[in-house]
């Protein structure tokens, strides 16, 4: 008699209890014993192959890094066996999908070939996942290896995960990218994958999409506007509810700013609960205008009075009058799309910082407000390895601690924008940070990790002895 392999919480008392014969009760026990031999005669292959990786004597951080790597390319190598059953199961390039037996399926975009409809049912009971959720993990390799070549290739050499990869197709996916199209965008998102934090990586494929196809961008962004909404949704606590919109970008940032004028107020009036709670109480506080404008009437002088956007575009932006711009905070956007993100603000003009001029320095611990303009230009981001935080807002560190009565401390080679949990970890931790020149930073971890950190993005030192 032949069962299937029951879940890992059958037991015999639980056939019993549903009615099983003890024989086949014994003979499902079973196969759950034969279930559990097989995963575990394959856990200890993965802790061999990772003994086998650091050798004799590891630490617990040599297994660590050993099972990192060798998870990079478990995940490559699962990735090209998909692609690989993927054309294995292909029709090739016919328009006839409808045949009298087995039928076809194209799941990805042009570039790809149909597949069997039999290939995702294989996958998904294989992984234990819905038919639905197999079909994208599907979709998404064969789109990779056909229509992002560059980014399939930092899959199989261990710069990205699977998962980080899949997002580069389901972005362009959602413009409807052409195969020629994907494939510029690809080439040139090539430059910064495994270089830059995944946030900025993402950045940096927006921007290159609003260059590559910008009547897409634009028709994708008319049909978000028509989206847009407001809503309350139930939370299983009765007593509260949760508050979604979609809205413009600038009255988003409106709104924001109100609510953290109120939740100051709240604060000047002894509510001592933290910043999220006076922001939840300072929306309640919206819905009654009267209340609102009273208590803001009141404050005038305590809180800002309104929000600052951060906007970089280049003099050859302005005098095309479109292109993409740099919005800090919220990544690129449109010339077009400006509007959106700053209402009727006013608009104050900076003029270009030449971070290149001849290095200045102070003798003072304070660093001047020029001096910082320059560094965050220079930085744009905390030179952390692959950290995604703006330099605006974090503090400008001393690379070389301050020391009182050495002369020319302060200046843009030994300063470098670190947000404080970072500064914790260098000055306390053990961690080394130099700044090799001025804007490119060498970390040192205390497992002996050499990260350089610099406008190229970051570049991990391996151990070659």
């Amino acid at each position: 008699m032949t069962f299937d392999c029951f879940d890992a919480t059958l037991s015999v008392d639980y056939c019993r209890i549903n009615g099983m014969e003890d024989e086949r009760c014994i003979e499902a026990a079973v196969v759950l014993a034969e279930a559990d031999r097989v995963v575990t005669a394959q856990y200890a292959s993965v802790v061999a192959a990772v003994g086998q990786l650091c050798g004799v004597d590891s630490t617990a951080f040599d297994r660590f890094q050993a099972s990192v790597v060798l998870g990079k390319f478990v995940e490559a190598a699962q990735a090209k066996a998909l692609a690989d059953l993927a054309d294995e199961n292909s029709l090739g390039d016919v328009d006839d999908f409808d045949m009298d037996r087995e039928r076809w399926i194209r799941l990805g975009a042009d570039g790809t070939d149909p597949i069997s409809e039999a290939l995702p049912a294989e996958i998904a009971v294989s992984l234990g996942v819905s038919l639905t959720t197999a079909s994208w993990l599907l979709r998404d390799v064969v789109e990779l290896r056909a229509r992002h070549p560059w980014t399939w290739g930092a899959v199989q050499d261990g710069r990205i995960p699977l998962w980080r990869a899949r997002q580069v197709v389901q972005v362009c996916a959602r413009y409807e990218l052409s195969l020629g199209e994907a494939r510029r965008v690809d080439r040139r998102l090539d430059l910064v994958l495994g270089k830059v934090g995944w946030r900025r990586v993402l950045h940096m494929l927006q921007a290159v999409i609003m260059q590559v196809a910008p009547d897409k961008v634009e028709e994708l962004s008319v049909k978000a506007k028509a989206s847009r909404y407001c809503r309350r949704v139930d939370s299983p606590d009765v007593g509260t509810s949760y508050l979604e919109a979609c809205l413009d970008t600038a009255d988003a940032l409106s709104f924001d700013q109100a609510v953290d004028q109120l939740a100051e107020v709240l604060r000047l009036q002894g509510d001592d609960t933290d910043r999220d709670h006076r922001r939840s109480r300072a929306v309640g506080i919206l819905g009654v205008p009267s209340q609102a404008a009273a208590m803001l009437a009141g404050h005038e002088a305590d809180t800002p009075a309104v929000a600052q956007v951060y906007v970089h575009l280049s003099a050859e932006t302005l005098r095309a009058r479109g292109g993409v711009v740099r919005v800090e905070r919220l990544g690129p956007a449109m010339v077009s799309q400006l509007g959106q993100i700053l209402g009727h603000r006013r608009i104050r003009l900076t003029p270009v910082v030449n971070i290149g001029d001849t290095e200045l320095a102070v003798d003072a611990y304070e660093v001047p407000r020029s001096m910082r303009a320059k560094v965050i230009l220079r930085d744009r981001f905390e030179p952390f390895p692959w950290s995604n935080r703006e330099a605006r807002g974090l503090d400008a560190d001393h690379t070389i601690p301050f020391r009182p009565g050495v002369p020319g401390q302060t200046r843009p080679s030994n300063l470098g924008p670190l947000s404080r949990r970072i500064h914790r970890i260098k000055t306390h931790c053990g961690w080394k940070l130099t700044q090799i020149s001025s804007g490119v930073f060498e970390w040192t971890t205390t497992y002996g990790q050499r990260f350089i950190v610099g406008p190229g993005g970051t570049t991990r030192y391996y151990d070659r002895q």
